[in-house]
């Protein structure tokens, strides 16, 4: 296991993040208050680290953590000194502070540059459990110049390349990236690096630098394009009815709050709300007639859902229509081609698919154009090109929104901050470039069709990255189609699962999951829901046994109504559901099911 002959140099970069949730003020530099917050190791970081210990081990060769934080950021690097790692490099600077994602990866490439020796491989967490937005490692690997890949669940060296096999919603993908190469490791991937507090080294163990040390950058927050302009508190959208009592009469009560809110009519869905008309961007037979600078809103359809494709259209339309512009598809060849009547008023086929030059294509093509935004899901393909984007022109990025808005003169966008708020994020750059969880976007009736300008953008081959078998499964396109959807957390064992099965079976559920459950390999990784999961939208959502962390409670908020089983009455859950029932799960089922059936048809 080596490289070319020689031991394996792997330096992972981890983060310290608040353990639990998190206040989600706003200091008085408008910086997301950390202070007197408990911490601890990033979960996707603890599995950084114990792949880079493994694999430098293995190869006689040597492992380095790197943070970039305050002066307590060092405790991460103890623990990970404490796992095996080799070396440890601390970039704490009061200047740092406030660094949006592209700042950070700009700080952490300069940091990697004072290392005695260049890495063969870089490991990051896939995500953050407080920011969630999987963009660092492709921005990293941007500016470095390498490859990237992941969420990554197996990797071994190969001679000069790596061989992995990357998670995806629908499956796997076995990925072969020559090294040097920055892989996102996924948090299944091996046993998490924790280390008891009584073996952390102590004294000079950890090596410390600050910006004095870097080339010269704007650092911080004044540096950063992106910023958290303010913090809301989420909106209570629903006015829970909790029981408790005996299970038999909490069902029976259930049952009938539920019949009574209408849960088992069939009935029409009110009629969604139309994808606004659009404004040519190309002319019949011209070549390169686009529309006024500045007033372009791009839109990558990569491979995702159909579904999501056509709300992200739709919410490019309306902001389209907001700033007098027009909507550019940007398409690979096996995506969507109904394009036009969910919101697209021209259409750029890509001939290659591959990341890192794409978004080198796209910068030269961006150039000639000026467009106002570049959207994209949230999802690994299209965060990874708009990372890279976000580097070649110096624009940040907003990652992962729930929902994005015109304020008159700039985007922006929510996303979950802690303590059950919402933190508005806003772009300075230009153009703006964000990703959306499309789940919770409104999928709008699509417009009359029109003919539209078709063009073509060359992408060559990225000769450092081969991609083989892929294995895929139903699992995110069931539960997008399905209208009751059960979501089990770890208060339910998943020997008791079957148990489950009559509930499904008769109202036509599909199971979803939290992260720790599917973390667990419980349950596939297309079955998670969240903000680092799926989105859905189901008539009914039934949360069994689950605490009510708004991070998994944010991809059903869509729901029509949410039912929430839980022993523990202070759980969550019960702040954010429509019925409750404080109660043993596996009590309630039989007499859930029962009553069910003896109260209702069809």
């Amino acid at each position: 296991m080596t490289v070319g002959g020689r031991p394996l140099r792997v330096t992972a970069l981890i983060k310290q993040v608040p353990k639990g949730d998190h206040s989600g003020r706003l200091d008085a530099d408008g910086r997301l208050e950390r202070a007197g917050a408990v911490t601890e190791m990033n979960p996707w970081c603890r599995r950084a680290v114990a792949q880079a210990v493994r694999l430098a081990g293995d190869s006689g060769g040597r492992s380095t953590a790197i943070t970039m934080g305050p002066p307590v950021a060092a405790d991460v690097l103890r623990e990970a000194l404490a796992w095996g790692v080799d070396d440890a490099l601390h970039l704490t600077d009061p200047a740092l502070a406030g660094s949006d994602c592209l700042i950070t990866a700009r700080a952490l490439a300069a940091t990697i540059a004072v290392l005695d020796e260049r890495p063969d491989l870089i490991l990051v967490g896939a995500s953050s459990v407080d920011g969630s937005t999987g963009a660092v490692g492709a921005m990293l690997a941007e500016l470095l110049g390498l490859p990237f890949t992941g969420p990554v669940l197996t990797l071994e060296p190969a001679g000069t390349h790596l061989r992995t096999t990357v998670q995806h919603d629908t499956g796997t993908e076995s990925v072969e990236v020559q090294l040097p190469a920055v892989v996102a490791v996924a948090e299944r991937s091996c046993d998490p690096c924790k280390a008891p507090v009584e073996s952390w080294p102590v004294g000079d163990a950890v090596r410390r630098i600050t910006t004095d040390d870097l080339t010269p950058g704007r650092w911080g927050l004044c540096g950063s394009p992106t910023k958290v302009a303010n913090v809301h508190p989420a909106p209570l959208t629903r006015n829970p009815v909790i029981f408790r009592g005996a299970v038999e009469v909490q069902t029976s009560r259930a049952i009938t709050e539920l019949q009574l809110r209408g849960c088992f009519e069939l009935r029409e869905a009110e009629p969604a709300e139309a994808v606004r008309a659009g404004t040519p961007a190309f002319l019949p037979g011209e070549r390169s007639s686009g529309p006024r600078a500045g007033s372009e809103v791009v839109v990558l359809v990569g491979p995702g859902p159909v579904a999501g494709t056509r709300a992200l259209l739709g919410a490019a339309a309306e902001l389209a229509a907001d700033v007098g512009g027009s909507v550019t598809a940007v398409r690979t060849v096996e995506s969507s081609d109904d394009l036009t009547r969910w919101g697209a008023d021209a259409v750029v086929t890509l001939s290659g698919d591959e990341p890192r030059p794409v978004a080198e294509s796209l910068a030269k093509w961006m150039a000639e154009r000026d467009p106002w935004a570049v959207l994209g899901a949230a999802l690994p393909w299209d965060r990874e090109v708009l990372a890279r984007l976000a580097v070649a022109t110096g624009a940040g990025l907003m990652s992962d929104l729930i929902s994005l808005s015109f304020d008159g003169a700039r985007l922006t966008g929510l996303k979950p901050s802690g303590g059950g708020t919402l933190a508005e994020i806003v772009s300075h750059g230009s153009p703006q470039l964000a990703t959306l969880r499309t789940g919770l976007l409104p999928l709008r009736t699509p417009r009359p069709d029109r003919p539209i300008g078709e063009h073509h953008l060359h992408v060559p081959d990225d000769p450092a990255v081969r991609r083989a078998k892929r294995r895929t499964g139903n699992e995110g396109d069931a539960l997008d189609r399905a209208d009751v959807v059960i979501g089990v957390g770890r208060g339910v064992d998943p020997a008791t699962y079957p148990e489950l099965e009559p509930l499904c079976d008769l109202l036509g559920a599909e199971l979803a999951a939290t992260r720790k459950v599917t973390d667990q390999g419980w349950m596939p990784h297309g079955r998670q829901l969240g903000i680092t999961g799926r989105s859905v939208a189901p008539r009914l959502y039934f949360a069994i046994g689950l605490s009510g962390n708004l991070n998994h409670l944010a991809g059903a908020s869509r729901a029509g109504t949410v039912v929430a089983v839980n022993t523990d009455p202070a759980a969550d859950v019960f702040a954010h559901c429509d019925v409750g029932l404080v109660a043993d799960w596996r009590e309630v089922m039989p007499h859930l099911v029962n009553g069910l059936r003896a109260r209702t048809s069809g």
